[in-house]
């Protein structure tokens, strides 16, 4: 008898872990629907989608402006996901490192993590002792840490990053994609159509406990040239090793999903073709591609 019931458990265990990960995949989607909501509310309110990120240093300044580490898209978006008391404390845009908004950054939004992802904790940033700090690292020096995120602007098709003066690199401007550092895209600037072009995409991030990954506040642009699931991510190579560009992907088994500009989410197969990933990642080349 003994001998039966164990039986029917290892029969009818797999059966039970892919109908938790079906329900952990639908809830992922689902995520990424309302950021489309919330996005395209965005848009009807301002005329167009939020920049991806403000960043201007210093020493690399093409429009002359003050030294910005600034909100990201996840926190512009805050107003339209019912976040609305956190979002109107992020009312100085060079505060995302300053005192009064160091700390919002440690808030876990549910909406920009994904349930399979087994990683759910704070992102390690950096330590400076000159800087504001929000944490205190056990055996270490304070720093910075804010909350992880699952979800990723896509800025281009080749690099999120390029050369620039005296930094050595720096977020693009130009990119071909739909979240760009310090410039909005509009729906009318996606020549290539809003539901053949991919606007975010999904990450993962390292094992739980290492604090390595990405977070939602700042930085949080990435390109597809990596492909899905690509060297670089636990899913593809079994190590997450963090760049200046990351891997689009998930744990869900095959690819991982992406939001279209139109709103719509596809979740995109891991054996795309380079050339196809690109035709959907540019918003105006005339390489209009549905789906892979």
């Amino acid at each position: 008898m003994i001998v039966i019931i164990a039986i029917l458990i290892a029969l009818l265990l797999p059966a039970v872990q892919a109908a938790r990960e079906a329900a952990r995949r639908t809830q992922c989607s689902n995520h990424f629907k309302q950021i489309g909501i919330a996005a395209h509310n965005y848009h009807a309110a301002h005329s167009k989608f939020p920049l991806g990120e403000l960043y201007v240093h210093t020493q690399w300044n093409p429009l002359d402006r003050e030294q910005y580490y600034a909100k990201g898209w996840a926190v512009r978006l805050l107003p339209y996901m019912e976040q609305l008391e956190m979002s109107n404390q992020y009312g100085v845009e060079n505060g995302i490192y300053g005192p009064q908004q160091i700390d919002l950054g440690l808030n876990r939004i549910e909406t920009y993590l994904c349930p399979s992802d087994p990683q759910d904790e704070l992102i390690w940033v950096g330590s400076n002792k000159n800087s504001y700090t929000n944490i205190t690292v056990p055996g270490s020096d304070v720093g910075i840490a804010f909350y992880k995120t699952n979800v990723g602007g896509i800025v281009d098709s080749v690099n999120s990053w390029k050369p620039g003066n005296g930094r050595g690199q720096c977020p693009l401007i130009d990119g071909d994609g739909m979240m760009l550092n310090l410039l909005s895209v509009r729906i009318r600037d996606v020549f290539d159509g809003t539901s053949h072009t991919l606007m975010i995409g999904e990450l993962t991030g390292g094992e739980p406990g290492s604090h390595q990954g990405h977070q939602w506040v700042h930085f949080n642009l990435f390109s597809t040239g990596l492909g899905i699931n690509g060297a670089g991510s636990i899913p593809g190579e079994g190590v997450f090793r963090r760049t200046l560009d990351d891997t689009f992907s998930s744990y869900h088994p095959g690819g991982c999903h992406f939001l279209r500009a139109d709103g719509s989410v596809k979740f995109e197969s891991e054996n795309i073709s380079a050339t196809v990933l690109t035709a959907l990642t540019t918003r105006r080349a005339g390489d209009v591609i549905a789906s892979n």
